[in-house]
């Protein structure tokens, strides 16, 4: 399923670059929604299943952080991202606070809007761009080999050094090369990887499971330490998102049953 993107930018020449981007990245991404002034935006989201936003800091009748805030104030807990001209440490401060997963500053490239895409494929629990065609060009063996070594081992202990061996490099390489390509590090790549799989887990499970045992399986040392990742990476609490995510689902029977 594609990741539903609306981008709000109110110069055609940065919204063409954008959507370019979008499509040679070819990773599962759908601009279903553009928006050029604030009242736009707002009314796009209202009408249109969103599960990303793309924002420049300074549009017409707004701003993007004032869309965020916006949304933000609906329960909308989808992700975000605040394109900026200005390298403005309030602006960035803000957005983050708001959420916003990542704050860029223009110009943007190619390479930089890519690992941007990389980002929000990974909070969105979209991990496994070995399966991308793009990837498959672009990714080095031994990251693809690494990736797979987290995909495959994610319950039990995962170090580098084992991970670089299934890989055949050296530890060092392959740490320095796996941010520089996936903007992210290892270790950061195998929380996402797991917290992933929680959820799955959480979305699948009564109520009353056991995040004990839930943390035995997927490779966290305790449901502490769980609970700590999950809510650094997903806002919220293991119980809260299971709890968040059960009653959406009885919403959305009780609404297709009438």
């Amino acid at each position: 399923m594609d990741i539903k993107l609306l981008v709000v930018e109110d110069e055609p020449r940065a919204l063409a670059r954008y959507r370019n981007y979008i499509e040679l990245y070819k990773g599962g991404f759908e601009i279903v929604a553009t928006a050029s002034t604030y009242e736009e935006a707002i009314k796009a989201f209202n009408t249109c299943k969103i599960d990303c936003i793309f924002t420049d800091i300074i549009i017409p009748g707004g701003t993007g952080l004032d869309l965020l805030e916006y949304v933000r104030s609906k329960k909308w807990d989808g992700i975000c991202v605040i394109i900026s001209g200005y390298d403005k440490f309030s602006y960035a401060q803000k957005a983050i606070r708001l959420g916003a997963l990542d704050y860029l500053l223009k110009p943007i490239f190619e390479n930089t809007f890519f690992k941007m895409l990389d980002k929000v494929r990974l909070k969105m629990g979209i991990i496994s761009p070995v399966t991308n065609k793009y990837y498959d060009q672009l990714l080095p063996r031994y990251i693809k080999k690494a990736m797979e070594y987290v995909e495959h081992n994610y319950d039990s202990e995962i170090q580098l050094s084992s991970a670089a061996e299934q890989a055949s490099v050296s530890a060092a390489y392959l740490s320095s090369r796996f941010t520089k390509y996936l903007g992210i590090t290892f270790i950061d790549f195998v929380k996402y990887y797991r917290v992933q799989v929680v959820k799955s887990l959480l979305e699948k499970s009564s109520i009353d499971c056991s995040l004990d045992e839930i943390a035995d399986k997927t490779g966290f040392c305790d449901s502490s330490y769980l609970n700590h990742c999950f809510k650094k990476l997903q806002g919220v609490t293991p119980r809260k998102y299971q709890l968040d995510y059960h009653a959406k689902e009885k919403q959305n029977h009780q609404s297709s049953a009438t």
